[in-house]
């Protein structure tokens, strides 16, 4: 009886190929789970607010004269306080009944050390127009407060208006992350508003043997950073939680560790990750966006495949990686690497990546997150099929086979584990076009507690 397949289309360098896999072997398909969106965002956040866990509502806390600062990321709450859902007027509104009017409020853009040349056009002229908002630099030591060091050895020096504010409030949203285990929480304060060199120390936490990835309470960077959040009194915390289309689905508010952990519990890891027994091959396609270059296929996605695949199991990346390891050019953030210097601390491996982030001789929050990628190629057998990396220099990434024929590949993955291997599929869906957005969908992952 010939063999049936299940095709999986992706985009391959402006182009459309198709992974096909034996229906018979196929175990799982890992992929984000879209709840119904909420048909208003800000009566959702306004009732979470009023109803806060473990936490005391603003109205019993906030009183006149008391200057506010609003802290918000640039993962989708930037744009839905700013230009695309214009919730930052309807939540200084609520401030203004509380007796907050909008000249004690600030906004404060928290990228942690990330680029930031977006931040004024995703807040928008409109809410610009109307309140005072800033942008945190984490270079800028002049405009941090010192307060203390936390049980990880984290020195903690955050941006000085959010340390010297009488009321916290910070909006975020939750999905799957790499050194936080979760976005959302206390991530708001560290990295979001914390100095460079706390970034860097609570960064290095990757080398610790444990697969930080969907780990909340049993992430010892996620500590360090809730740590920081609760020495900077992080009064409120609302994380969102979006659909594949980043549609607000839900909102939790309150206490920045019980809010997180509840939303976490209730729908977030039904939303991003897939519940399945950990497969004798796991086939990984990063996503479109991704996929040009070998770099930008790493962060979260190699991860979450050692979490879905068995010890002794076969990961397959599949891309073009048509533009080979990176784009060729820089951020042009202060301290950034270049991608050749990137590329060849990752060729180097996780001995020599360790050593030069200990002894900061490198950019340890970029380091950081190749790090663990390249403890899965060490830790895991993974195939390389692509279009733009020689053999060669696949081997020197640490990739134990490398082809440009997908089926080649998945052939070889079967004689090794056997023709009845188990195939788990993380085909990452495209990026949001309707309406248009950035891509979300590429953090789902293999379920996991902890």
């Amino acid at each position: 009886m010939p063999t049936s397949y299940k095709p999986f289309p992706v985009d391959w360098n402006g182009t459309q190929r198709v992974l096909c896999i034996p229906q018979s072997n196929l175990s799982a398909e890992i992929r984000m789970t879209d709840f119904p969106a909420v048909p208003d965002p800000w009566l959702t956040i306004q009732t979470a607010l009023e109803n806060p866990i473990d936490a005391l509502p603003m109205a019993d806390t906030l009183r006149p004269g008391n200057k506010v600062v609003v802290m918000t990321g640039d993962r989708f709450t930037d744009e839905l306080l700013g230009t695309r859902g214009g919730l930052g007027h309807k939540l200084l509104d609520y401030l203004n009944g509380l007796g907050v009017p909008d000249g004690d409020v600030t906004f404060v853009y928290a990228p942690g050390s990330h680029p930031t040349p977006q931040w004024k056009q995703r807040f928008g002229p409109s809410l610009m127009g109307r309140v005072r908002c800033i942008v945190h630099d984490c270079f800028d030591e002049s405009s941090l407060t010192y307060l203390g060091v936390t049980s990880q050895w984290t020195p903690v020096w955050i941006n000085r208006e959010v340390a010297e504010a009488d009321y916290r409030l910070g909006v975020g949203e939750i999905s799957p992350n790499l050194q936080g285990g979760w976005c959302g929480g206390g991530k708001m304060i560290l990295p979001g508003v914390a100095g460079w060199d706390t970034i860097q120390q609570n960064h290095y936490g990757v080398v610790k043997e444990v697969n930080p990835l969907g780990l909340t309470d049993g992430n010892h960077m996620r500590r360090d950073m809730e740590e920081a959040a609760g020495m900077a009194h992080l009064e409120m915390k609302v994380d969102v939680l979006v659909d594949s289309r980043a549609r607000v689905v839900d909102a939790y508010a309150g206490h920045f560790v019980a809010e997180h952990r509840r939303a976490i519990q209730e729908r977030g890891r039904a939303i991003w990750m897939t519940k399945m027994d950990p497969a004798d091959i796991y086939v990984l396609y990063p996503g479109e966006g991704f996929e040009r270059h070998l770099s930008s296929a790493f962060f979260i996605r190699m991860e979450g495949a050692e979490l879905g695949v068995k010890e002794d199991g076969v990961i397959i990346l599949a891309l073009s990686a048509a533009g080979g390891w990176a784009p060729d050019q820089s951020s042009g953030h202060a301290r950034e690497m270049t991608p050749e210097e990137v590329r060849d601390i990752f060729k180097a491996g996780t001995e020599e990546m360790a050593r030069q982030m200990v002894r900061r001789a490198v950019n340890v929050r970029t380091v950081s997150s190749l790090y663990t990628a390249r403890r899965v190629l060490e830790r895991r057998k993974v195939f390389l099929v692509c279009d733009g990396i020689s053999a060669q220099e696949a081997q020197e990434y640490g990739f134990a086979y490398c082809t440009a024929n997908f089926d080649e590949a998945l052939a070889l993955a079967l004689v090794d584990r056997g023709p009845d291997a188990q195939i788990a599929v993380n085909r990452v869906s495209a990026a949001v076009t309707d309406p248009p957005g950035r891509p979300v969908a590429w953090r789902a992952m293999p379920w996991r507690e902890g």
